[in-house]
Formats: structure tokens, C-alpha cells, sequence
């Protein structure tokens, strides 16, 4: 049986022209060139030549710079969708139907199981690391959201004091 990868085992042969026809390949091919050259179909097979980026025109340059945030932010709804979801319907539940207690704390223990597994099930050390993880993270957040906010408020302010300065 022939091998679908060999393309000689079909019959086919790779680089087995002679040299005459080479020659005579080329000769044809400088023939025509004379001809082509100045014309309109010079200038479009120059056009073939620029290699095309495709960039998606307007739409794909606009949207190109949110796509690792738009990825980003349906991989974690992916990921804790299911838990936020259980979240959302627990703490609906309890505070629109008359539950009584331990029904109420059943639903929201649902929802702490949601998040349990959607974080993937971990022991209680991987759970504690998490949660330290989680807390430093939004720590660091709301650190460099408040310098943010205080960097802003100092231009803010040099500018105003500097506007009145400049008036008075």
C-alpha cells in the first residue's frame, strides 16, 4: 500500500525537470517579462508580491487591544459563574421567602459549596492559602487604586493652586 505522506510513491516526482527545460522555462518566462513590463498587469502582480496582514480593518484594530480582557473576564466567569450564581439565588432566597432557619442556613451552605467547588475542591491548607492569596491580591488592588487616586488628586490640586497663584 502507497504511503499518503510519500508524494513519489504516487507517481509524482519532485525536482525532475532536466536543466534544458529549466533553460527553457526561464527563456519563455524573460520573454514575457519584456512584454509585461509597464503595463497594468506589471503593477497588479507587483501588488500580489506585498504580503497582506490581515487586521480585521477598523472593527479588528478597535477591538483588538480589549480581546485579553474580554478573554480574561470569560475565563473567570467561567470559572465562578457557577458559584456566583448560587450566590445570587441563595441570598434571594433567603431574603424574599419566609425560610425558616435551618432551611436558610442550608441554601446559603449551598452557595458556600458552589464556591468550594468552583475554587476546585481544595483541602482545608490549599483553602486557607487561597483565601491569604485572595486577600493580598485585593489588597495590592485597592493599594495601587488609592496611589492612582492620590496621583490624580495632587495633579488636581497643582493645578488648581497653580491657576490661582497665576490670577492673583
Amino acid at each position: 500500500m502507497a504511503s499518503p505522506i510519500e508524494p513519489e510513491e504516487h507517481g509524482e516526482e519532485l525536482g525532475g525537470r532536466s536543466a534544458a527545460e529549466q533553460a527553457r522555462e526561464q527563456q519563455v518566462l524573460d520573454a514575457l517579462s519584456v512584454d509585461m513590463e509597464g503595463s497594468a498587469a506589471e503593477k497588479l502582480a507587483a501588488q500580489l508580491l506585498v504580503p497582506i496582514v490581515p487586521d480585521g480593518g477598523t472593527l479588528g484594530r478597535t477591538v483588538s487591544p480589549h480581546v485579553s480582557r474580554i478573554t480574561k473576564t470569560r475565563d473567570g466567569l467561567r470559572i465562578w459563574g457557577p458559584a456566583v450564581a448560587a450566590t445570587v439565588a441563595g441570598t434571594t432566597a433567603v431574603a424574599v421567602l419566609p425560610l425558616p432557619g435551618p432551611l436558610a442556613l442550608y441554601v446559603l451552605a449551598l452557595a458556600a459549596f458552589a464556591w468550594w467547588h468552583c475554587a476546585g475542591r481544595p483541602g482545608a491548607v490549599e483553602a486557607v492559602r487561597m483565601l491569604a492569596y485572595a486577600v493580598a491580591d485585593a489588597a495590592g488592588w485597592i493599594r495601587y487604586q488609592v496611589t492612582r487616586l492620590a496621583i490624580r488628586r495632587g495633579r488636581y490640586g497643582a493645578r488648581r493652586t497653580g491657576s490661582q497663584s497665576t490670577s492673583t
